[in-house]
């Protein structure tokens, strides 16, 4: 094989070495406030509203969980494409995968919101746009 027709069968290897589309952006949430370290963090986010504000409620969500090690944590998001968010975390302080809430649905265990909402989340509050890798926080609230 000569070097021109090397270089051609190496063009023609090219998009099948880096896959047929760049991949998408990370997002980190850096959350803190976390009372305690029992039970778990759930961290989701959304892209519609649908379920909002509870992961356990959306069919859509993108949801990691993990183990608490301390009063604040870092929860990493990849490949996501551009386009607007709403990210939400939750401690399960019972550990039984659900959000604890009252009668009324007033949140029984930790919560946070992106953008950090007082009182009530609203979807219009709570989104934020993502072009590239991004950070955010969301402090844990306790009522």
């Amino acid at each position: 094989m000569n070097r021109k027709s090397a270089s051609l069968v190496l063009l023609a290897a090219m998009p099948v070495l880096l896959g047929a589309g760049e991949p998408g952006a990370s997002l980190t949430i850096n959350v803190s406030g976390i009372r305690n370290t029992t039970g778990g963090l759930i961290a989701c986010i959304f892209r519609d509203r649908q379920g909002f504000p509870t992961c356990q409620k959306s069919r859509s969500a993108i949801i990691q969980r993990s183990r608490i090690t301390g009063s604040s944590m870092t929860v990493r998001f990849t490949n996501l494409p551009p386009g607007a968010y709403v990210a939400s975390v939750q401690h399960d302080e019972d550990g039984d995968g659900k959000l604890k809430t009252n009668f009324i649905g007033i949140p029984k265990e930790g919560v946070g919101i992106s953008n950090n909402p007082g009182g009530i989340p609203s979807w219009g509050r709570s989104v934020f746009r993502m072009q590239g890798d991004a950070a955010i926080a969301i402090t844990m609230r306790y009522i």
